[in-house]
Parts: C-alpha cells; sequence; structure tokens
C-alpha cells in the first residue's frame, strides 16, 4: 500500500519538502527470483552479419541464483502532486532501481525523474527522464506486461518499452477511450554503437563533439491509444537520430509497432506487429536478458547499422484461474532483413516461445514463475537460450 508522507521527513535531504506537501508519497517493488539460465552456441559470430567465428567462445554456458527485478524491475520512488486551481495540479517523480539481491543502487533516480503539469482538460506536460510515449501506447499489450526477461515482447519489438532522458513530453486527455502522447528527447541517454571494419563496436557521441545539439542522440517519439470496453489498441512511432560527428552513412534509426488485445473474459487474446529500418532500437533487449537477470532497471541501446531491417510480430494469451492465479504465453519472432540478411550472414529468425504464471497472497505480495525458450538468439543462427525462474513480488 502505497502510503501518504508526513514519514518522508526521516529521509536525509527530503526533510522540507516532504513536511510541507501532505500528497508526497514513498512507494516502490521489491522483487526477487531464484533463476536457471542456460545459452548454448553451435558457433557465435559477431558482429551480426560478420560471419567470423570466435574460437575461444563457449558452446554452452549455464547460470544458476538469485535474480532482480524479473516481473517489475525493483524500485523505490517519490511522488507528489499540488493543486494549483482550476483544474491545474503540479507533480513530480523520482525513481531509483535497486538491486534487490545486494541492496545496491544504480547511481540516482534513473527510472524516472520528471516535474510536470496535468489538467483534466488539456493533458499533461513532463520534462526530464521516463518511459517514452510508445511504452505508454502499448501498456496492457504484452501477456508479460514487458517483463519477465526474455519473455518479454521488447525481446523482438525494441521499443516496446524504453526510457529515454532530457525529454519533453506531451499527452492528451482521455477522449472517449482515445489518447495520444509525443516526446522529443535532446539526448537520449542510450548507449549507442555502430559496426566497424574490426568486428568490434565503437561507442557514439564521445568527446570533444559530445557537447554539441546534433552530435547527441535525439528521438522524436510518438503513441497512440484506445481502451473501450474489451478491445485495446495501440500504435508507436520512434526515430533515433545519431550523432553527426560519427559521419555514419546511416544517420538514424526508425521504428515503428501496433498491437491490441480482446478480452473474452474467459481468455485475452494478444497480438503486435512491427518493423525497424536502419538498425534496432533497444538491440540490447534480448542480450541484457541473458546477462542474467534482465533486470528492467538496466540501460537501453541503439545499433545504427546501414541497410539493416527487422520485421516482428507476437500472438499470445492471458486468462485468470480461479480468484488468485492469472496464467500466459506468448510465441514471439523477430525477422532479419536487408543488410542482416543474405548470403554469408549469421543469422535466421529469433523465435521466442514463453509461459508464465502469478499466485496472489494478497493485493500487494505475490508468487510467480516463468519459462523461456530463445531459438537463435539476437537472430544469430545456431544459439539457443532457455530460462526457468520463480520468485516473489512485494509492492509498497
Amino acid at each position: 500500500m502505497k502510503k501518504t508522507l508526513l514519514a518522508a521527513a526521516l529521509l536525509t535531504g527530503f526533510a522540507g519538502a516532504a513536511s510541507a506537501q501532505s500528497s508526497v508519497t514513498l512507494y516502490g517493488v521489491i522483487d526477487m527470483g531464484i533463476q536457471y539460465q542456460n545459452i548454448k552456441s553451435k558457433s557465435i559470430h559477431y558482429p551480426i552479419g560478420s560471419g567470423t567465428a570466435d574460437p575461444a567462445t563457449k558452446t554452452s554456458m549455464t547460470n544458476v541464483g538469485l535474480t532482480s527485478g524479473v516481473q517489475n524491475g525493483s524500485r523505490w520512488g517519490l511522488k507528489g502532486v499540488e493543486d494549483l486551481g482550476n483544474g491545474l495540479k503540479a507533480n513530480f517523480v523520482y525513481e531509483s532501481g535497486i538491486n534487490a539481491t545486494n541492496g545496491s543502487g544504480n547511481n540516482g533516480f534513473t527510472r524516472q525523474s520528471t516535474v510536470g503539469l496535468s489538467s483534466n482538460s488539456w493533458g499533461a506536460l513532463d520534462l526530464g527522464r521516463r518511459t517514452s510515449p510508445g511504452t505508454y501506447a502499448f501498456s496492457g499489450i504484452d501477456p508479460f506486461g514487458a517483463a519477465f526477461g526474455t519473455a518479454a515482447l521488447d525481446s523482438s519489438f525494441g521499443t516496446q518499452f524504453i526510457r529515454y532522458s532530457n525529454m519533453v513530453m506531451y499527452t492528451t486527455p482521455n477522449m472517449s477511450g482515445f489518447t495520444g502522447s509525443v516526446g522529443y528527447s535532446f539526448d537520449a541517454d542510450l548507449a549507442g554503437f555502430a559496426p566497424t571494419g574490426t568486428g568490434t563496436t565503437l561507442p557514439i557521441g564521445a568527446a570533444p563533439f559530445a557537447y554539441e545539439t546534433n552530435n547527441k542522440t535525439r528521438v522524436i517519439s510518438v503513441g497512440l491509444r484506445y481502451a473501450n470496453g474489451p478491445l485495446l489498441l495501440g500504435a508507436a512511432f520512434d526515430q533515433v537520430n545519431a550523432p553527426s560527428s560519427l559521419n555514419l552513412n546511416q544517420d538514424k534509426v526508425t521504428a515503428w509497432m501496433i498491437g491490441g488485445t480482446y478480452d473474452l473474459k474467459a481468455v485475452k487474446l494478444h497480438a503486435a506487429y512491427g518493423q525497424q529500418n536502419g538498425g534496432i532500437i533497444e538491440g540490447a533487449g534480448t542480450l541484457r536478458s541473458s546477462q542474467f537477470g534482465g533486470d528492467t532497471n538496466a540501460r537501453g541501446g541503439v545499433l545504427f547499422a546501414n541497410g539493416a531491417k527487422t520485421q516482428s510480430w507476437m500472438f499470445g494469451l492471458s486468462a485468470p484461474v480461479g480468484g488468485a492465479t492469472r496464467v500466459f504465453a506468448s510465441v514471439q519472432q523477430m525477422l532479419p532483413g536487408g543488410s542482416f540478411d543474405g548470403p554469408g550472414v549469421a543469422t535466421n529468425n529469433q523465435t521466442v516461445a514463453s509461459i508464465g504464471a502469478t499466485y496472489d497472497l494478497s493485493k500487494r505480495t505475490n508468487l510467480y514463475g516463468y519459462y523461456s525458450y530463445t531459438d537463435n538468439y539476437q537472430m544469430l543462427r545456431g544459439v539457443s537460450t532457455n530460462t526457468v525462474t520463480v520468485g516473489i513480488r512485494h509492492r509498497f
């Protein structure tokens, strides 16, 4: 249960603000599980399309242990609202990620750090770091709730769940079920990479050019959403502009996606389709999940690759079982195209099949478990992963 913060006066640095605003709230999630993960490869090739095998790479790796942030990223945060009168409100959110397995943080409020204004009549304006318009539009379309490691939809749809820094975002009021949002980031704070001729990757936006506006990773992001009765529809478009100092043949990556759900009461149907051109936005999504845990506190990335294309699709189901249990499953694919495909290129269709369940112990605490199999992981031919996780999530 979220609690109004007179207690926040005990937190260093927030004492004055907390005592002055009765609407300030402390909230959070602690999510921890036990995970088994195995990655196998006949021969790993890197980067995508190089066709060059690394003879030192192991053909099989297994890891078992505790992991944080499976169903939801472990976090704590502060949020507050002030009524300014005439329907206008000021608000802020500061949210920090936690690795629950060892108690460490992620260097500040990097999950969300926003201040803004909102009104029922004209909508909301937020400034700072937060999830994208597309993330908002697609909320609820993934049967796995944009979580559960490789089972999450962003394994194939890079912008389905992503955060941008330095963003101005406007969201319309709800108009008969329709909402829209648009955002522009002056510097998205994505880990950006470009392929080189040496089989490595080159970080972008480095000094001495990093402080010029056109040498930052700028993003245009749009989301549309319709929710009414049993039907939910979402659409999103993102364009990530590469820093000009890198002198790439590819100066931007674009991504679009559409999806929806239909609730038949006994079961809910989920589906989505999307494309990316000029590279992969949030291309580290599946890779991040293989690095044991897939905690949603992790930073995103973008790969700029001239002529590269992908198509992605997903079908899924979710259903309540009794009063406390929910089951869900999905199959998704990411298909390489353009320079990601062709003679001599070591790629193939990535397929992810997953099933999971949650069991509520109370309104705030639940158990969960899931299994996810990935074939041709990261579109690398012959690479597969198996992941099994059980855990507990507590919200406060």
